[in-house]
């Protein structure tokens, strides 16, 4: 005989326990995956990319491309004994002829403000102040970081303890969710979670990081702060969106992939089980 053992039957509670474990679960996935998606926006290279754009935007009121700036830096330069300026007066950062050559507009304004970012995010306002070569400098800069502070490797670290403590509570709910589902099912009620918990973040943070794209500011010599705003929005928020839709669309992608092999592990079970029927219909 070739027949199988009959299945027992499931307790009709399971799948009461199934649901319920599967909304628990779904409840904490979204907020698990957005701060891993956070946490991968606050690690050193994409935190301070972001950092420099937002320092870069903030000080070049007329746009990170425009040359009245660098054409002044090699004018002064020019003049210059030592072939060198210090750009930030009390700030130890400086620029050479060399700086200049073979960099756009763009990408000079970003290496500048780069090393300001980068101590910034080692150390808050207190690495910036490291930069500082006279006390009053060093008291403004260390007490004006504000908002910035957020992108930062203190921030960074807080983000992976939170994370540790949701992917626990995640693990621990996905345990009766799988014992309570059955057979191929188990693949399909992981594969439901996750589709559903990371549909509205990659929708959210794919619209933004591919499809926001602010209206540029009025034309005028010296736009003002509110002018600004859309500029500085519009340099930020896309890539640092892209970065955190790339967790959603992971686990979206792992949903979809969980899904697709439940439904063709269903489909070759039962086949297989009415080619032993069929083989067993002659001897019955």
């Amino acid at each position: 005989m070739n027949s199988e053992p009959s299945p027992r039957p499931r307790p009709y509670w399971h799948v009461d326990a199934k649901w319920i474990a599967g909304l628990l679960l779904t409840f904490v996935l979204g907020p698990t995956l957005l701060v891993f998606g956070l946490t991968q926006a606050t690690a050193e290279e994409p935190a301070v990319d972001t950092l420099s754009m937002i320092l870069a935007t903030s000080v070049s009121r007329k746009g990170l491309d425009d040359e009245t700036e660098i054409a002044e830096f090699r004018r002064i330069l020019a003049a210059d004994a030592d072939g060198e300026i210090q750009p930030i007066p009390g700030l130890a950062i400086t620029v050479r002829e060399a700086d200049l050559a073979d960099r756009t507009p763009r990408e000079l304004r970003l290496w500048l403000v780069r090393q300001l970012a980068e101590p910034l995010y080692q150390g808050g306002g207190e690495g910036l102040a490291e930069l500082a070569t006279d006390p009053e400098m060093r008291l403004a800069v260390g007490q004006g970081v504000g908002a910035l502070s957020v992108f930062s490797l203190e921030t960074h670290l807080l983000l992976q303890r939170v994370l540790n403590v949701l992917a626990i509570v995640t693990g621990v709910l996905a345990i009766p969710l799988v014992y309570f589902s059955y057979r191929f099912g188990r693949l399909a009620s992981l594969g439901w979670v996750l589709l559903v918990a990371a549909l509205p973040g990659a929708a959210l943070f794919g619209f933004l990081g591919w499809a926001f794209n602010p209206p540029p500011p009025a034309p005028g010599p010296e736009p003002g702060i509110a002018a600004m705003i859309g500029p500085l929005v519009g340099s930020v928020l896309p890539p640092l969106a892209r970065v955190i839709s790339q967790t959603f669309l992971a686990a979206l992608l792992a949903g979809v992939i969980l899904l697709v092999l439940s439904l063709i592990g269903g489909l070759v079970f039962r086949r297989r089980r009415q080619a032993i029927q069929r083989a067993d219909a002659p001897a019955a």
